[in-house]
This record gives C-alpha cells, structure tokens and sequence, in this order.
C-alpha cells in the first residue's frame, strides 16, 4: 500500500494558497509530484528493493527507497530515470489528447507543470534525478564515495553562480521568485549521511533471510589482487551476499575477502586507494595455503 508523509510546511503554505485562490495549482502540482515519485517506487520495487513511502515537501518530494538501491548503479539510474521519464510522457499525452478531454484548464495546467517537472529533474544537479543518474555513471569508475563528493560540490559550484543572477532577476520581475528558492532548497536538501552502503540495514535483512530459509544467495568474483578497494566497493548490493577471490597476474588465487571485510572500511577515506590485497594486512588475513583450503 502506498503511503504518503505530509511535510508540515505544506500546510502553511495550502493555507496562503487558498487565500489567494492558487488552491487548485497547488493541487496539480502536488498530483503531479506525486505520480513522479510514485514512479521511482514502482521501478525500484520492481529491481527488488523495498519501498516505503513518498513524502511531499514545499518545492517537491522524495521517494523514501531501501538505501541498497544506491549499492546497485543500473537500478539507481533506471529508477532514477522513470520519475523524469513519467513526467515528461503524461505531458505529451495530455497535450495529444487535449481535444478529446474538453477541459483545457486542467490539461494545460497539468501539460505545463508535468513537462517542467520532468526537465528540472533531469538537470545535473543533486539530489535531483539528473544528479543521481550522473551519480551512478561515475559511481562505476569512482566508486560512490567519491561519485557523490563529485556531483554535490557540482551541485554548490552551480547554486553559487546561478542563485545572485537568479535573485536579481527575481526581484525584477523577470523570472519567478520560485527559481532562486529552489536553488537554495537544493543546498538543503536531502544531507544523505549512508547514502552508498546501509550495511547494517542490509545485515539484518539477511540475517532474517539466512534464519528464515537457511541459506542466503551469494555472488562470488574473481578480483586482481591488485585493484583498489574504491574500485571493487560499487559492485556491492544489497540483495546478495559477496566473496571476492583474489588472483595474481597470472590468475593464481591467492585468498578470498568477505564482504564484511571490505564494509569495515567504508568510512576510512585513506584506504578507497588501497589495494584490495592489502586487507589482509588491516583484518589479520591470511592467505590461503598452496592447496586451496584454509585451516
């Protein structure tokens, strides 16, 4: 069932709209809102994540997802993608079907609002679509971490250049004061602390898989021993449990790292860069002897 969170600013500014007879735009862009996120629910359930719910904000709402989806770059852009993509596809359909509705108030309004929601979110900025989507394209390369400082200080570069311009203008009666404000929301917005790996979030739903069915589905990879942690962490999700084994150039396996190990070392920005043979060093690790089992 879906369910929605009302921020409490919105009633404050419900109230000013029905004073000022701006109720029923309001309206529509709540609407509007709401089956855009409504589509970033749809599809990241449809990769396996849970959903929870959608809450609605003044200048727009958010799609409150499972946190692993961020461990998962194709699902994150493709859902990221579908509210712009829902937006963008009602506006024309409106607009195409216009003639048929006989109710030009209400597919204008919806046509201008949707095509505009949709634009605004494919900008490259975060934490909008656009933003995310670029996210998980560097993410590949980067790794989260790194993808994620990338885009938000893009994000601050731009808000920085673009806001004073955009205020002066809104003062003069050029463009709408909305367009300043949603810069500044932007900075606000969304100060996401375990945006790339929810680990504990994802321990306990595996551990209650694992006592429920007894067994957990796993991936394993073979890894050259001398790739960098940051390179390997991206291709961590949150539906699978992950082994790594590491070989040599010559594709020798040298040991195995565990997911565990390579989670304890998420918030140490100085070891994104070590080599994931390295480990062993940081966990008391232990090759694995000529034979191929451990003791």
């Amino acid at each position: 069932m879906l369910k929605i969170k009302l921020n409490p600013f919105l009633y404050p500014l419900f109230f000013l709209a029905g004073l000022t007879g701006q109720i029923s735009s309001l309206l529509f862009a709540f609407i509007s809102v709401l089956l855009h996120e409504t589509a970033h629910l749809v599809t990241a359930f449809s990769f396996g994540y849970r959903t929870f719910w959608i809450e609605l904000f003044p200048f727009g709402g958010v799609a409150r997802m499972e946190a692993s989806l961020f461990n998962d770059p194709v699902a994150e852009a493709v859902t990221a993608l579908a509210g712009p993509l829902q937006s963008i596809l009602l506006a024309f359909f409106l607009r195409a079907f216009a003639a048929f509705l006989h109710l030009p108030a209400l597919t204008g309004a919806l046509v201008r609002i949707n095509f505009a929601l949709g634009l605004f979110n494919l900008l490259p900025l975060f934490p909008l679509d656009g933003g995310r989507i670029l996210r998980s394209f560097l993410a590949r390369k980067l790794g989260y971490k790194k993808a994620t400082a990338y885009v938000k200080n893009w994000t601050k570069v731009f808000v920085y250049l673009a806001g004073p311009p955009l205020v002066w203008l809104s003062l003069k009666k050029i463009v709408p004061i909305q367009f300043p404000l949603v810069l500044f929301f932007l900075l606000l917005a969304e100060r996401e602390n375990n945006h790339f790996y929810s680990y504990l979030a994802q321990q306990s739903k595996r551990a209650a898989l694992l006592q429920t069915k007894g067994l957990l589905p796993t991936k394993v990879w073979i890894v050259d021993a001398k790739r960098k942690v940051g390179e390997v962490l991206p291709f961590l999700n949150g539906k699978d449990y992950h082994l790594f084994f590491l070989v040599d150039k010559h594709g020798k396996i040298l040991g195995e790292v565990t997911e565990d190990e390579l989670i304890r070392m998420i918030n140490e920005d100085n070891l994104f860069n070590l080599k994931i043979e390295a480990i062993k060093g940081q966990n008391n690790y232990q090759p694995l002897p000529a034979g191929g089992n451990k003791d």
